[in-house]
């Protein structure tokens, strides 16, 4: 998997496809897309995983990460993590951060990530939210 930068526009249909197929393209944007850094993983010329970043200060947050059903479990998502991880230490981002499903903790796990807070809900999706520092 190669993976680059793209636009916020590349990045909604398929973050709509696997997070929220039954909602418009629409609920797809969150605010600050425009000046988040977009990241998409392809297979030859088809964009397979996305994934956003959104620096805040000494922080970073990933947002609407998502890969293709018959893509995950090949490593294309490991792959990601671990370049979005590599931007941010190069941002100088001492907080890594994001709202996680609950299905998705023991992937995160793997890179240290830990969970904190109680769970919430998002379109009674059950949520956690997880960070890793970065910098000491």
């Amino acid at each position: 998997m190669i993976i680059r930068t793209i636009t916020t526009e590349e990045t909604l249909p398929l973050r709509q496809a696997v997070l929220w197929p039954d909602h418009p393209l629409s609920a797809s944007r969150v605010e600050g897309d425009e000046a988040a850094l977009h990241f998409g993983g392809f297979v030859g010329d088809e964009l397979v995983c996305t994934a956003s970043l959104f620096p805040d200060g000494d922080q970073i947050r990933l947002r609407k990460f998502a890969t293709l059903p018959d893509y995950q479990g090949h490593g294309h998502g490991t792959a990601m993590i671990q370049h979005l991880l590599d931007v941010a230490r190069a941002q100088g981002a001492e907080m890594f951060w994001f709202d996680a499903r609950e299905s998705a903790l023991p992937f995160y796990a793997r890179f240290g990530f830990e969970s904190f807070g109680d769970r919430f809900f998002k379109r009674d999706v059950p949520y956690r939210r997880m960070s890793k520092r970065l910098q000491p």
